[in-house]
C-alpha cells in the first residue's frame, strides 16, 4: 500500500515539473544561471533556513515519542549548521554577509513561507505540520537528483558544490526518515486531518516553485515614494 507521503508527492507533479522548467533551475543546472541570480536567492535561503530550523524546532518539542524528537531535532540543527555553511562558503568571499545587520531583508516570498511554516507547526495539529514541511525536503533531494541524471556536474561547474549537497545519498536519508515517520503519523490520523496534511503539503510546493521565482525576478517590498 502506498503511503500518504508518495501520494502526496504524486499529487503535486505538476508542480515539481513547474520547478525543473523554471528557468532558474534550468540554469542551475546547466550552469549558466546569473551569479547575481544565485546569490539572491541564496541570501534569502539563507533568511528562510532561519525560520524553517524554528519550524522544526516548535515540531520537535511537541512530538510524543523520542523517536520523533531526535528526528526534527537534529534536522533543526542540520539546516542551521550545514546549509548555513553553504550559503556562507559562497557569498561572504562575494563580500555578502547573510549575517550582517546591513544584510538584504527576506522577499516577501520568503516571509510568507516561512510564517505559513511556522503556523502550521505551532498551531495546527502535529501531522499537519508535518506535512507542511516535508515539501522543502523531499523537492531539494528530487531537484538534486533531476539534475545529477540529466547531466552530471564537473569539476568547472559554478554551482557544483549546491547540486552536491542536495544529490548526496546521505541527504535522501534524511528524507526516507522524514517521510516514513510521516507516513506512520498518517496512518493514525483521521480523514479529515489526512486532508489537512494534503493541503499542508500542496501549499509548501508551491511555496517552493514561488521562492525560486522570486529570487528570478528579484522580487521586492514595495516602497512608497
Amino acid at each position: 500500500m502506498t503511503g500518504f507521503c508518495e501520494q502526496a508527492w504524486r499529487g503535486v507533479g505538476d508542480w515539481f515539473a513547474a520547478i525543473t522548467g523554471h528557468p532558474f533551475l534550468t540554469g542551475l543546472a546547466d550552469g549558466s544561471l546569473p551569479e547575481p541570480v544565485f546569490d539572491r536567492y541564496l541570501l534569502d535561503d539563507a533568511h528562510y533556513l532561519t525560520g524553517y530550523s524554528a519550524a522544526l524546532a516548535a515540531l520537535s518539542s511537541r512530538a510524543i515519542d523520542p523517536d520523533g524528537r531526535l528526528l526534527l531535532a537534529r534536522s533543526a540543527a542540520g539546516a542551521v549548521e550545514g546549509e548555513r555553511q553553504l550559503h556562507r562558503g559562497h557569498l561572504v568571499p562575494r563580500g555578502i554577509d547573510p549575517d550582517a545587520p546591513g544584510a538584504a531583508e527576506p522577499s516577501p516570498t520568503c516571509v510568507g513561507y516561512v510564517e505559513s511554516l511556522r503556523a502550521a507547526a505551532a498551531l495546527g495539529p502535529f501531522a499537519v505540520g508535518m506535512a507542511a514541511v516535508l515539501p522543502c525536503f523531499r523537492v531539494y533531494a528530487e531537484v538534486g537528483a533531476w539534475i545529477v541524471a540529466q547531466r552530471k556536474p564537473t569539476a568547472g561547474h559554478p554551482y557544483r558544490d549546491w547540486i552536491d549537497t542536495y544529490a548526496d545519498p546521505a541527504f535522501a536519508e534524511i528524507v526516507r526518515s522524514a517521510e516514513d515517520y510521516t507516513d506512520r503519523l498518517a496512518e493514525a490520523a483521521g480523514r479529515l486531518e489526512q486532508a489537512a496534511m494534503l493541503a499542508a503539503y500542496t501549499r509548501s510546493t508551491r511555496f517552493e516553485w514561488m521562492f525560486w521565482d522570486a529570487a528570478w525576478r528579484g522580487e521586492r517590498w514595495p516602497e512608497v515614494d
